[in-house]
């Protein structure tokens, strides 16, 4: 609340990045970390008996992008933010991620990941206004 307080006073310019793949890896220890929450969660973790890598391990990996644009995307959103500039990342919120590949039988067999099969607890929703292709956006 303190940045957009700043932000808003200061109206400094700012950076919008849009990108089609956002490689961010798993973000629950980070998190953790970030929010302080280390000794709480090595509390719980205690009590409940399990092990802390198996825990983070458990943690799906968004598959939304395949490496090189997907990494740079997610490496320029982590610069900005440790230079703590003004800056907002946009990208699509696809259904499905990259697909998953077995072989079976000697032939590549794929499977949509379904990266949204459980609730995100760290996404933060947007707004909720559709429009389709080729539709125009309304002007506020």
């Amino acid at each position: 609340m303190r940045t957009n307080d700043t932000y808003d006073h200061e109206n400094p310019k700012r950076v919008y990045y849009l990108s089609m793949e956002f490689l961010i890896g798993r973000s629950l220890a980070n998190n953790v970390v970030n929010l302080l929450l280390e000794p709480l969660v090595e509390k719980a973790v205690k009590a409940k008996s399990l092990e802390p890598l198996g825990l983070l391990e458990e943690e799906p990996d968004a598959g939304l992008g395949n490496g090189g644009l997907g990494r740079l995307a997610a490496c320029f959103l982590d610069s900005m933010a440790t230079l703590q500039l003004p800056a907002m990342g946009y990208g699509l919120r696809y259904e499905y991620g990259i697909f998953r590949q077995t072989i079976q039988d000697g032939w590549q067999c794929e499977q949509a990941d379904n990266w949204l099969r459980r609730p995100d607890p760290w996404e933060i929703p947007g707004r909720t206004s559709k429009w389709r292709s080729g539709s125009t956006v309304p002007s506020s």
